[in-house]
């Protein structure tokens, strides 16, 4: 491989990766333990459900809108979701209830911002307070504990070693991938984000898919609910707080903008990656806890920094 082809490829490498190539090696210095399979299967865990958050958030923004209220759908629903299984209902049907939970939450948002025509920070910040009030009232500020066993089991490792909450979540991960790229929402989601007055002059019922955006960001949150509560056996209340800003810088460090319509489910992951690697590193080399937000907060700034000037300056040089 000559000097021209190197220095393409290592263009051609978004800069948030090799930044998650860095910190791999730079943690796996200082500690051991980083890259054992115990500490990856750890990472894997975490990176599951931000990644189906991240997706769902990353749908919002393509479509020039903003949600901060998934971290609040996230708990609401997975409060929803204990209530139903110790209520002795069927596995199949929490999934349902989790999900329609999820998706009533985002129509609510998609009705007051798409067709009233209301603010998406001022909506989702007034609906994220609403949900986590509701949660916490529902569930008495505690958190409520399941003991379904096979319920359980979805958040288990198989064998001991593959963590069946990360195959859930890649499941659904797909599923966003395929509607982004195979259906209708996914065109009209680009179309909305890149031209929206363009698109509803084309015949588009802008207002209709802008509410099925949220609606379907509602719908990803509400099943990721379900995986969460299995995994960590409790509904925690106040378990999606912050999810929302890890959620949307995820899906900014991956690539995404909210006011062009550009954007990729598949670049989330990177950005995702990023925020489990630095978080896990930091425990792992016994950063001091007081210490860790700045940190991750001035990685992932400069890594949005970063990430936003080079996608800028490809979009003025097409």
């Amino acid at each position: 491989m000559n000097k021209e082809n190197v220095k393409r490829f290592i263009k051609s490498v978004p800069p948030v990766l090799w930044a998650i190539i860095i910190l791999i090696i730079v943690f796996s210095n200082f500690s051991k333990n980083y890259l054992t399979y115990r500490n990856l299967v750890i990472i894997l865990q975490q990176t599951s459900v931000l990644l189906v958050v991240a997706s769902a958030a990353t749908f919002v923004l393509i479509s020039g809108g903003l949600d901060l209220s998934l971290g609040g759908v996230l708990t609401i629903s997975g409060v929803a979701v204990a209530f139903a299984l110790n209520a002795g209902l069927p596995i199949y049907v929490v999934f349902i209830i989790g999900a329609a939970v999820g998706f009533a939450c985002g129509a609510i948002n998609g009705t007051l911002i798409s067709y009233l025509g209301l603010a998406p920070f001022i909506v989702t910040l007034g609906t994220q307070g609403i949900f986590f009030g509701l949660s916490l009232v529902l569930s008495k500020r505690q958190g409520i504990s399941i003991s379904n066993e096979t319920f359980i089991k979805l958040g288990d490792l198989i064998n001991g070693k593959i963590p069946m909450a990360a195959i859930l979540c890649g499941i659904l991960f797909l599923f966003a991938i395929f509607v982004q790229n195979h259906t209708r929402l996914g065109r009209y989601t680009y179309a909305i984000g890149g031209n929206r007055e363009g698109s509803r002059l084309s015949g588009v019922n802008t207002k209709f898919w802008h509410f099925m955006v949220y609606a379907f960001a509602g719908f990803l949150t509400g099943l990721a609910a379900v995986i969460l509560v299995a995994r960590l056996e409790v509904a925690d209340p106040i378990v999606g707080s912050q999810w929302e800003f890890e959620a949307i810088a995820a899906a900014i460090l991956g690539g995404t903008s909210m006011d062009i319509g550009r954007g990729d489910v598949k670049g989330t992951l990177i950005g995702v990656l990023l925020f489990t690697i630095v978080r896990s590193g930091m425990n792992v080399i016994r950063v001091p806890s007081i210490l860790q937000p700045a940190i991750l907060g001035t990685i992932l700034v400069l890594a949005i920094v970063l990430q936003v000037s080079i996608t800028n300056r490809r979009i003025n040089h097409e």
